[in-house]
């Protein structure tokens, strides 16, 4: 059975995970018979948002402790992963990833990834262990690219012309246009994204079409 390990950025679109694409995931490695484990960085989100007015908030709040709501509790602190125990790492999307899992919020085409991060992604990147990420997550792709000395990599957000589109460009890499419910697969560097929630307007249905494409073209690199 292939072990899978999921990197959660807190819970909520505005500030950490977002909750469908993650609960998606989930589902899906299930349904693919993939074991899962859920991680999450042990340290304080970037910032919180109230997820009913989507005004921000003077509070603190922990990554790994939101994470655990959508993990019903099972998760681990990312530095805890053992990327040899794993066969892939998955990073759902939401704004968490660029605000949690790197600095793109803040820094945008200068971004880094935080340092617990790194740690947990390159061995696979430089492994070409399959690196999956969603909606906002494929900038992780990026990064890490870049950190390999890779150029070209296929990647994908959706659309282009955005913001996260222009910086993996700007990376060195090839941002590839698709559509909500497609996944772009680049074998080469074992490198799977999917567009979910950056088509704003779709349905739940279409999300869960687009991780399921996602997950299902790592079940095909698997075998």
């Amino acid at each position: 059975m292939s072990r899978v390990a999921v990197v959660l950025s807190g819970c909520g679109y505005l500030d950490g995970s977002e909750i469908t694409e993650a609960v998606a995931t989930l589902v899906a490695l299930s349904q693919h018979g993939m074991h899962y484990d859920c991680y999450a960085p042990d340290r304080p989100q970037r910032h919180v948002v109230d997820h009913l007015s989507g005004e921000g908030t003077e509070e603190s709040r922990n990554i790994l402790v939101e994470a655990a709501r959508i993990a019903r509790g099972n998760v681990r602190a990312l530095d805890q992963l053992n990327p040899d125990e794993y066969d892939a790492i998955v990073f759902p999307g939401g704004f968490g990833a660029a605000k949690n899992l790197c600095t793109f919020a803040e820094e945008g085409v200068n971004a880094r990834m935080h340092d617990d991060v790194k740690a947990a992604i390159m061995p696979f990147v430089l492994a070409k262990k399959p690196v999956v990420a969603i909606c906002a997550a494929p900038l992780l792709l990026g990064l890490a690219a870049r950190e390999a000395g890779y150029s070209k990599a296929q990647i994908t957000v959706g659309y282009g012309g955005n913001p996260l589109s222009d910086a993996i460009e700007a990376w060195g890499q090839f941002h590839m246009p698709l559509a909500v419910d497609q996944a772009c697969l680049d074998r080469t560097h074992a490198f799977i994204s999917t567009p979910a929630y950056m088509f704003d307007e779709a349905s739940p249905a279409a999300i869960f079409a687009s991780v399921q494409a996602a997950i299902a073209a790592l079940r095909e690199i698997l075998g």
